[in-house]
């Protein structure tokens, strides 16, 4: 119960700090798509690698994606929480969990 409680408490931190350290942008319209061969997507590699996730469009997210290996920006300007760190990326950018961290990505936020 308290290690729920304190996700919550860390998605709900994580949602708040990105909604207030970035400027918003118009289209607040982000949305999960399929990944197939494209690069300008952002894409999350999770589960130790096993799976990927892609995004699209400006705004932002709270997710619970466990064990992320990588992270790649895409054409895009990226902030995220990513365990207990506020990490941003510019575009083209690629993020590798080099030191085996095993880090949930909390929240996710395309400007």
């Amino acid at each position: 119960m308290k290690r729920s409680t304190s996700r919550i408490a860390v998605t709900v931190t994580a949602a708040a700090a990105l909604t207030a350290l970035l400027p918003a942008s118009q289209a607040a319209a982000i949305n999960q798509t399929d990944c197939g061969d494209r690069t300008d997507f952002v894409k999350v590699w999770y589960d130790g690698g096993a799976r990927t996730m892609c995004f699209a469009n400006g705004g932002t997210v709270t997710l619970q994606l466990p064990n992320v290996s990588k992270v790649t920006s895409g054409d895009n300007n990226v902030a995220m929480f990513l365990g207990a760190r506020a990490v941003t990326m510019n575009k083209w950018s690629t993020l590798v969990d080099a030191e085996g961290l095993n880090a949930t990505l909390h929240a996710l936020q395309i400007y």
